[in-house]
């Protein structure tokens, strides 16, 4: 028997101004020891004196305000002294007392120790490691060596050779045992003043503890790691029920055997293979249900690869039926729905007799582990015969009869598996088979489509590409059309108007604007020359400068549309060039050519002339006159 401890805090903390005190449990060759009110020091030395192979707690943090104080710790207590973490990852300590028939009061320092030495004797929690598996062995020399004398070197040599000598020796012992090591070796006069060991193994398994000598010191330490691990004493997981839901998108709910649910997936072409994968890793599964009163293939196949029990409802699950069963439960879709209700009605159908057995079960028995019994077939005074029977081969070692025996019975199991894994094995060769052939067929369909998406791809985008290029075509057309109207229309005019140059018309130029732009323009495409007459079309805008560009052309008229500036209108009379209006004139407007009534212009012209030259002498006149005036008044 080995001797365990249970550690629970009373009252007071770390961190506050009252220490803590702490209840301990003790279970030491079958007797139970209890102390009430320890101190965290008193603790400690109890450890190091009992060496118990474990140190059970609630919480670490209940014993260390730091990993530092945590290390420091486990450096001093002995090697095969695990400390152990009871809660945490695998639940609170109640329910951990109560799945394993521990009754205790949760108000109760001492129950709470009890149930954390009982729970680590059952292999409930996790080992606390802050080592790797390597171990640092460091020979260095004890003491300074200081100035000294005369006799200094003398000395130095005698401490440096023995450092080597002991270093030497740790070698010679580590290689007799056949352990992997790493040196680094500090030479000094006479030998070496440090050598450092990484030895490639746990602490534990290195035959070397820490020593001082007059001369020569050696420190042992295992290599920390850089955060704590928590390590489960023994990696058992939940017995489960398992309801499944085949077809196109298979669904899966794991209840555990409190109808609690750890787990609901659904999946487009879920493989049996992934499915068990998903299953095994929440559980192990004791119930395989469905909601169908004859089980599809699927299911049946997943009942014998975990050699679960089969549940199925008398008839088919209704819809009503289903809503009712999963009213309390979130899911995805009715797939989800279907798998969480086959679970849950396998589970009610067993609630009562596993409520009704687990006031029954003896304290220390895995009362998940019973429940799962029960549901295969197994009566209670079978299953706790079997753990005490259990019990007593553990304690006493078997005879030859009963280990042959034990053998043949484990040889008639292993048979029963094979044949069962063969059959399964049988199965899933047809189903990959007709998989295969499902695959094939596929990737010839998935060819011929490709082929065929290809060919619609391509013929699509040449449609687009024509479409796109019958869209520009006809856009071009609609401009050509456009450009051959207007010029049909130029045609025409110019047609009226070579007719009427036959008839005595005489062809002006054009300006549309009264601009300097405009007029260079007209200048470059047709030219301006001396006597061309030029028709304005718009003469608003033309000032004096404007109009001394164009008069510097020499032109014989100009013929507006609308009034023009008068500073305009002046330089052209000063010039001796007649401003027409358009309506005393009869003309024919093209885009950059005119026509006129020769004859009438010429008329019209000599008059305008006549009319300027009178304005002139009129003014002369006048000028005269006014001249004569002011000679009279001198």
């Amino acid at each position: 028997m080995t001797c365990i401890f249970g550690v629970d805090i009373i009252k007071g903390s770390l961190q506050g101004k009252i220490k803590p005190r702490y209840a301990v449990f003790i279970i030491d060759n079958g007797n139970e020891i209890e102390k009430f009110g320890i101190s965290r020091s008193k603790l400690f030395r109890m450890i190091r004196e009992f060496k118990p192979s474990m140190v059970s707690v609630d919480n670490i943090y209940e014993l260390f305000k730091s990993k530092e104080e945590l290390v420091a710790f486990l450096r001093q207590i002995p090697f095969t002294t695990k400390l152990v973490q009871v809660s945490g990852h695998l639940g609170s300590l109640p329910s951990l007392a109560k799945r394993y028939g521990l009754k205790i009061n949760i108000r109760s320092p001492m129950d709470e120790a009890k149930a954390c030495a009982y729970l680590a004797k059952l292999g409930v929690g996790e080992e606390v490691s802050v080592f790797i598996d390597k171990t640092i062995i460091t020979v260095s020399r004890n003491r300074s060596l200081g100035k000294g004398g005369w006799r200094q070197n003398k000395y130095r040599r005698k401490v440096h050779d023995a450092v080597r000598r002991v270093f030497k020796e740790i070698k010679k012992k580590l290689d007799e045992l056949g352990l992997e090591y790493v040196e680094d070796v500090r030479e000094a006069y006479g030998g070496i003043s440090k050598g450092t060991l990484i030895v490639n193994a746990p602490k534990e398994k290195v035959p070397i503890n820490s020593f001082r000598t007059r001369d020569v010191q050696v420190k042992v330490s295992a290599v920390e790691k850089d955060k704590i691990e928590f390590i489960p004493l023994k990696k058992s997981k939940p017995h489960v029920i398992v309801g499944v839901d085949p077809g196109t998108t298979t669904a899966v709910a794991v209840l555990d055997l409190n109808g609690n649910v750890l787990g609901v997936k659904s999946k487009k072409g879920w493989n049996p293979s992934e499915v068990i994968e998903y299953i095994t890793s929440l559980g192990k599964p004791v119930v395989i249900a469905t909601d169908k009163s004859n089980p599809p293939e699927f299911v049946l196949k997943l009942r014998a690869s975990f050699q679960a029990v089969l549940h199925t409802p008398r008839d088919d699950m209704s819809v009503e039926r289903k809503r009712h069963l999963t009213s309390k439960f979130v899911f995805l879709n009715d797939h989800e729905r279907d798998a969480i209700a086959a679970a849950m009605d396998a589970y009610n159908s067993y609630k009562n007799k596993l409520r009704n057995v687990e006031k029954r079960i003896p304290m220390g028995m895995d009362v998940d582990a019973v429940k799962a019994e029960i549901i295969r077939g197994t009566p209670l005074k079978d299953i706790i015969a079997g753990e005490e029977s259990k019990d007593k081969k553990e304690a006493e070692p078997p005879s030859q009869s009963e280990e042959v025996k034990a053998l043949r019975d484990d040889l008639l199991r292993k048979d029963r598996i094979i044949r069962e894994l063969e059959e399964e094995n049988r199965l899933l060769r047809k189903e990959i088979k007709s998989l295969k052939d499902e695959i094939e067929r596929l990737r010839a369909r998935i060819v011929t489509l490709s082929k065929e998406e290809h060919e619609r791809v391509r013929r699509e985008n040449y449609i687009k590409t024509l479409e796109h290029e019958l869209k520009e075509l006809r856009k071009e057309l609609r401009e050509k059309d456009r450009m051959i109207e207007e010029l049909n229309k130029r045609i025409e005019v110019l047609k009226r108007m070579k007719i009427l140059e036959f008839r005595g018309w005489k062809g002006i130029k054009v300006l549309k604007k009264f601009t300097r732009d405009e007029i260079e323009r007209l200048e470059k495409s047709l030219g301006i020359n001396e006597g061309d007459v030029i028709y304005i079309e718009d003469s608003s805008g033309g000032g004096k400068v404007t109009a001394e560009y164009l008069c510097d052309k020499k032109i014989k008229a100009v013929i507006v549309r609308n009034e023009m500036s008068h500073l305009a209108k002046s330089v052209f009379e000063e010039r001796g060039i007649p401003v027409i209006d358009k309506s005393e004139v009869e003309m024919e407007i093209g885009e950059d050519l005119a026509i006129i009534n020769s004859e009438k212009f010429e008329k019209l012209y000599n008059l305008k002339i006549e009319d300027m030259k009178k304005k002139k002498i009129d003014k002369l006149e006048l000028l005269f006159l006014e001249y004569k005036s002011r000679r009279s008044q001198l």
